[in-house]
């Protein structure tokens, strides 16, 4: 018998071939068709008819047999059958979307008919919430026989024709039949083929919703933990009862009676199974009630518990809707949630959410408790979680025991450990989210992963001239890419950070301004296509030049140990790892950071006096680091006008823009951490108070004043729109990002004003005696010859500076952008698309070494390569190998969910619950179910204070693919609370200021 998988066309969703759909991570469409297909024939006699990247299809599978359709998008899917090569045997086809039991593949065969057509008689039904959209997209077929006259059922595309029946499929001329199978089928059935349905009721499924293939695989929620109660050996699974509000409602005595029973008085826990929530459907975990340590021996408290659960579902609640009841679990280790996939992209990880401080058994899924842990580990070295948590191995264990018998690895289990060590499963649920766009090749993934191993294995030893014996990398520490560029970021705007900044100008400025020179080094490397900062390198970049080799040695090791031994720091390294400015009380401060380290008090003298000689010409340099800003205006404008092809132009834009703009403004970023550090160092030493700290930041406008003052200047007629574009136009919410539309864009929504308040006007600021007494005394012990006032001064022009330099420098950098884009136009090459050039293409275009349609084919090798980097979870700290593979979150890194941005109006809803929402950026104070009601909204973003990865909001957020950022913390969600707008990019994990 020979079978044909009709895959010719495009999928329905996604971008793979359906053949090569993963059912599970290590399953796809294909494996459990010929699975199916085992009882009739032999893999020899599978034919496949491709069009659609058949190749694909091929290299998964060469020992098929294949046939090629080349016309396949002008021809219908009758087309591609009639293509088949018939021999004279029965046959039988199916679209390679679908899949069968091995039970309905023989059923089918037994039938005494020509032609057997397989049909859904459950098909509305079939799984939950199948939306109105799919049901009317569904192929239908009326059905009039003896028991289904009259009756509409989908026709799922699996057919069986006899050999007589195939042999005259062999000759047909598909004009004389139609277009489709059930042409085919009214064609040989009016031939005189007897013809017969088989109906599968529900028992299949096709690619068209995860959902349906997760009721397909496992069945129904409702017996699961039932039926894996006494097959589990890795874990607990108590005893439950389960009923529903329909049975509650008319005969509780006898739920009462089997509760009572079941559980011989033990306390209780009574939780939802809403239809709505913990269904196989929905995975709307913690959306309804759950009461805790009921009193399994009071009928009233159990009947009062029951009703409270009932009552949560609403009053337009099902009957069918159910109540589980379970035993309480005292004595709780620590309790969590396991995704055992990336919930955003279906990514090979598992993802434990847990809690082991509160000995709650529901803190994660409610998303109420603000110490919550977040360890994340690959599937490609599961090993390596046992030296981050080893406590978590027995859940792990336990877990993969479920998939096993479960045969479905996209699972979210609620657990708890026992004090005793015993592992608890409460319940098991599918993740519904559809991953399809984001499937990737795991061996791709693995390799990827393997190379970033190497990478750091690499950097175990440094180079000559960078002293520290551990490698560290990091995501936000010194030039912060994971601000800047975000954590995954596109080829373009990653390469174009590197070039301009991070490759060499970083180590320029340093050495120029009197720290250690560790050039070649470079600051930035991609780890699977993720920037990190190599912090070991960085820290050696901060100290002084002055110093000794054995003192700089002995520096780098100790800051390299603080940071090794204090994390959380990462992104703090130039306030408390290394020091990189003189403040007044240096010594102390350096003594109780550094003498455990074995720093001596004569090596802190050394660094002390360095870092004054460093502090005292910084007061003195700023106009000289920075002029060359005028030949960059004056250069941009002649570049501009002149009639320099765009691939120069741009190629000249930036390269004056790494020679005069970004060193220009390496080094007025740092005279802004130095006259920062000197004011808060000023406050805190009581030279001046913080109210005369925040008068003195009055006292001048930066970039950010100035485009408030031009807008409400607007406002009142007395500028024009196109000279907020002329002035503010090149500005874009993503420096480096060709797809962030540049202000002038879309002036209506960055630069006109709906409202404009009146801004605050910069004050008069002039040091008291005795602040300037204070301060002339601080500035003696620096050894400084600058006034009070002339300090105060170099305060100002430092902190605009930083804003100032960067608003030019980016003037050459955003038209660099706006050129690309126009010849990418010229080009036919998407703006999408042109994020996926890197700057060494820009310099190959510019000499001819590279023309459009390499170009191209580079374009779709990046994009398979981002997919990767999409897949992959690394930590915002690496220090070891191990962290490659598995790693805890820090506390205050937020988990974004979905691959989605936005850019809106931000809202505190506990301060303005009567605002219109609709679009706007929600900020609540936790991941709780409670605020389910913001789904139906519209809004455009969701952030919390607390909650984890796998909390009810994270999930609800991910099937509604609404981009979100659950638990950033108290600090990050206080500052945010702040911003009137904001971008939320949860691809390149960016939470930026919007002005």
């Amino acid at each position: 018998m020979d079978v044909f998988l009709l895959g010719a066309g495009r999928p329905a969703y996604g971008d793979k071939p359906s053949a090569l759909k993963h059912i599970t991570l290590n399953t796809r469409a294909m494996d459990w068709q010929i699975h199916s297909f085992e009882p009739v024939t032999s893999r020899e006699f599978i034919h496949y008819l491709g069009g659609y990247h058949v190749e694909e299809v091929i290299n998964g599978y060469p020992d098929l047999n294949f046939t090629v359709i080349p016309d396949w998008e002008k021809r219908s899917v009758l087309h591609t059958l009639l293509r088949a090569p018939f021999r004279d045997v029965p046959v039988f086809a199916a679209y390679s979307d679908t899949v069968f039991r091995k039970e309905s593949v023989s059923a089918m065969a037994a039938v005494t008919a020509d032609v057997v057509y397989c049909i859904d008689s459950e098909w509305k039904v079939r799984y939950a919430s199948r939306s109105p959209a799919d049901i009317n997209l569904a192929e239908t077929i009326v059905i009039n026989s003896v028991e289904k006259q009259g009756e509409e059922v989908e026709f799922t595309g699996l057919m069986y024709f006899s050999q007589a029946a195939a042999k005259a499929m062999s000759t047909l001329d598909e004009s004389l039949v139609g277009t489709t199978l059930l042409d085919l089928l009214n064609y040989l059935s009016v031939s005189g083929f007897t013809t017969c349905p088989y109906d599968v009721a529900g028992n299949w499924a096709e690619f068209n919703d995860p959902g349906d293939i997760a009721h397909f695989i496992l069945g129904t929620k409702a017996d699961t933990l039932s039926r894996l109660e006494t097959i589990v050996s890795k874990s607990h699974i108590g005893k439950q009862v389960c009923f529903t509000s329909q049975h509650w409602s008319s005969n509780p005595g006898q739920v009462l009676d089997e509760i009572i029973d079941k559980f011989a008085g033990e306390n209780l826990i009574v939780r939802s199974s809403s239809q709505g929530e913990d269904n196989w459907y929905s995975s709307n975990a913690g959306g309804f009630e759950s009461l805790l340590d009921v009193n399994g021996k009071s009928t009233d408290e159990i009947s009062l518990a029951i009703t409270q659960v009932i009552n949560s579902y609403g009053d337009d609640h099902k009957g069918d809707d159910q109540i589980l009841v379970q035993e309480f679990l005292n004595s709780v280790r620590c309790s969590g949630v396991i995704f055992t996939c990336g919930l955003e992209s279906g990514a090979p990880y598992y993802r434990f959410n847990f809690d082991d401080k509160s000995q709650s058994t529901e803190s994660v899924t409610a998303g109420t408790h603000g110490d919550l842990r977040t360890v994340i580990l690959s599937r490609f070295s599961t090993d390596t979680l046992a030296s981050i948590e080893p406590n978590l191995v027995p859940v792990l264990e336990a877990v993969q025991e479920l998939e096993f018998l479960l045969g479905f690895d996209k699972l979210d289990i609620e657990f708890a450990v026992d004090t005793n060590g015993i592992v608890h499963i409460f319940q098991v649920r599918p993740i519904t989210v559809d991953h399809s766009q984001f499937e990737v090749d795991n061996l791709h993934t693995q390799e990827s992963l393997e190379s970033s191993r190497q990478l750091f294995e690499a950097h175990a030893s440094p180079a000559p001239w960078i002293y520290g014996s551990q490698a560290l990398f990091a995501n936000m520490p010194d030039w912060n890419p994971a601000e800047i560029i975000g954590t995954r970021p596109k080829p373009l705007a990653f390469s174009l950070y590197r070039e301009l900044i991070t490759n060499n100008v970083w180590a320029a400025q340093r050495a120029e301004y009197g720290y250690r020179d560790v050039r070649p080094c470079t600051l930035i490397y991609a780890f699977s296509g993720q920037p990190y900062v190599d912090v070991r390198a960085s820290l050696n970049s901060f100290i002084p030049s002055a110093l000794p080799e054995n003192l700089a040695e002995k520096l780098a090791e100790a800051y390299c140990s603080l940071l090794l031994e204090n994390p959380q720091l990462h992104d703090k390294i130039e306030f408390d790892i290394a020091f990189t400015v003189w403040t007044p009380g240096f010594f102390d401060d350096a003594k109780h950071r550094l003498a455990s380290y074995g720093l001596l008090d004569s090596e802190l003298w050394q660094l002390e006096s360095a870092l004054k000689g460093i502090t005292r010409q910084s007061l003195l340099r700023l106009k000289g680091d920075t002029n060359s800003i005028n030949e960059l205006q004056q250069r941009r404008v002649a570049i501009v006008q002149s009639d320099l092809a765009k691939i120069d132009q741009v190629f000249s834009l930036l390269n004056d823009c790494k020679r005069l703009g970004t060193l220009a403004f390496a080094h007025a970023a740092r005279a802004g951490f130095v006259a920062t550090t000197l004011l808060k160092s000023m406050v805190n030493k009581k030279i001046i108070s913080a109210t005369r700290y925040q008068f003195f930041l009055r006292s001048f406008n930066t970039v950010a004043g100035e485009i408030e003052q031009d807008k409400y200047a607007y406002s009142q007629g007395l500028f024009t729109g196109a000279d907020l574009g002329a002035k503010y136009g090149h500005l874009r919410p993503g420096t480096y990002e060709i797809t962030a539309r540049a202000y002038w864009e879309d002036p209506e929504r960055y630069l006109i004003p709906d409202t404009v308040s009146t801004p605050v006007q910069p004050v008069e600021f002039a040091l008291s005696p005795e602040e300037s007494e204070q301060i002339q005394t601080f500035l003696i012990e620096l050894e400084s010859e600058v006034s009070p006032e002339q300090l105060m001064i170099f305060l100002a022009e430092a902190i605009q500076a930083r804003e100032a330099v960067k608003f030019d420098f980016t003037r050459n950098l955003s038209k660099a952008l706006d050129l690309i884009v126009d010849w990418g136009s010229e080009q036919n090459i998407t703006r999408e698309d042109l994020s996926f050039l890197e700057y060494g293409d820009i310099e190959q275009l510019k000499i001819n070494m590279l023309n459009s349609h390499q170009l191209v084919m580079l374009i779709e090798n990046r994009k398979q390569a981002y997919a990767v980097t999409n897949s992959i979870e690394l930590p915002t700290l690496l220090t070891e190998t191990n962290d490659i593979y598995c790693f805890e979150r820090i506390n205050s890194q937020p988990n974004f969910v979905t691959a989605n941005r936005v850019e809106s109006r931000v809202i505190c809803l506990s301060d303005q619950q009567e605002q219109n929402i609709h679009g706007a950026i929600i900020l609540i104070p936790q991941a709780d179910p409670g605020y389910d009601w913001l789904f139906s909204q519209q809004i455009g973003g969701l952030i919390t204070q607390y909650g984890g990865a796998n909390s009810h909001m994270a999930i609800r957020s991910a099937e509604a693919g609404l981009p979100a950022a659950i638990g950033v913390g108290e600090k990050l969600y206080e500052k945010i609370s702040r911003m009137n707008n904001l971008e939320l990019d949860c691809a390149s994990q960016i939470i930026r200021e919007i002005t």
